[in-house]
């Protein structure tokens, strides 16, 4: 396992509103037998105090699963829909997400991942979505 800078940018659209999150942090990356994991923590600056994220990537097949008072599991696997429960201080609720575009060059040195997904509730649309990360591996915050 290496440190590992991430550019992250989160782009929610929904209502006719987009809504763009930017964030750099130091987190880890690491080889499995199937792909790679790499895992942050997030900041209350973002809205997730407490939360920590590790995102497994195989292929088309992306996990992010997050632990802390807002605890959940996204499965995004392009062209198929999964459904996630989401915690909340206020209550658990099950999401739909429709995955319609995965990207994966990760790679030994980093690389990035990008997928795009919608997210319905009873089967009632929430949102469009897009992730994107970047990794620099083995630099752990250093220019």
């Amino acid at each position: 396992m290496s440190t590992a800078d991430l550019n992250i940018t989160s782009t929610i659209r929904s209502d006719g509103e987009e809504e763009k999150i930017e964030f750099f942090t130091v987190g880890s990356y690491k080889r499995t037998d199937t792909g790679y994991v790499l895992s942050y923590d997030e900041s209350g600056g973002i809205g997730y105090e407490q939360c920590s994220v590790s995102i497994a990537a195989d292929g088309d097949l992306i996990t992010v699963e997050r632990t802390g008072p807002a605890a959940s599991t996204l499965t995004v696997e392009k062209g198929v829909k999964h459904h996630c429960i989401y915690s909340t201080p206020f209550g658990d609720f099950t999401m739909g997400i429709n995955t319609y575009e995965v990207d994966n060059t990760l790679g030994e040195d980093g690389g990035s991942l990008r997928f795009k997904y919608s997210i319905d509730i009873n089967n009632d649309f929430v949102s469009e979505n897009e992730m994107e990360i970047s990794v620099t591996a083995g630099n752990g915050g250093k220019d």
